[in-house]
């Protein structure tokens, strides 16, 4: 409308006129309300999907974090392990060379003592004759050695 047909009209009219005007602005702040409404929803709802979503990205971050120090862990664990193993290796040919000298020093001498035995004892029966009488309770200044270590006095009998 025009301002001369504005001004044409009566005052019943123009009442009404603003009347209906009034309520329009009431049902448009009334739309506009809702829908300020309906979109602060909805920007909520994008922020809490964004943050969702970034969620979801850290967790992700979190578990792949977690995964590789598993893994590093894992192979920690295995190299140490084959450290132990490799030492274990080594001690056990250590200790077989220490066991296989031993055993050798142990052979040499025992074959030394009986040698010696052997050579004792033939000695002794080369030197062996019949046992005589022990002559007093002392022993003879002039027995030997083996005699005095043996605490026994003999005599060949000559025949």
């Amino acid at each position: 409308m025009t301002d001369k047909e504005l001004r044409k009209l009566r005052r019943d009219d123009l009442l009404q006129i603003l009347i209906n005007q009034q309520r329009q602005l009431d049902e448009l702040s009334a739309a506009l309300e809702k829908s300020e409404q309906a979109l602060a929803r909805r920007e909520i709802a994008v922020k809490e999907s964004g943050s969702l979503a970034e969620a979801a990205l850290r967790l992700n971050n979190v578990f792949e974090s977690a995964q590789a120090a598993a893994e590093q862990y894992e192979q920690e664990l295995k190299a140490r392990a084959d450290e132990m193993i490799a030492a274990a290796e080594r001690q056990a040919i250590e200790a077989k060379r220490v066991a296989d000298e031993t055993l050798g020093s142990a052979r040499t001498e025992a074959e030394r003592i009986l040698r010696e035995a052997r050579i004792e004892a033939e000695r002794l029966r080369a030197n062996a004759g019949t046992p005589v009488e022990f002559e007093g309770s002392r022993m003879p200044e002039d027995a030997s050695g083996e005699e005095k270590r043996h605490g026994l006095l003999w005599r060949n009998k000559k025949a």
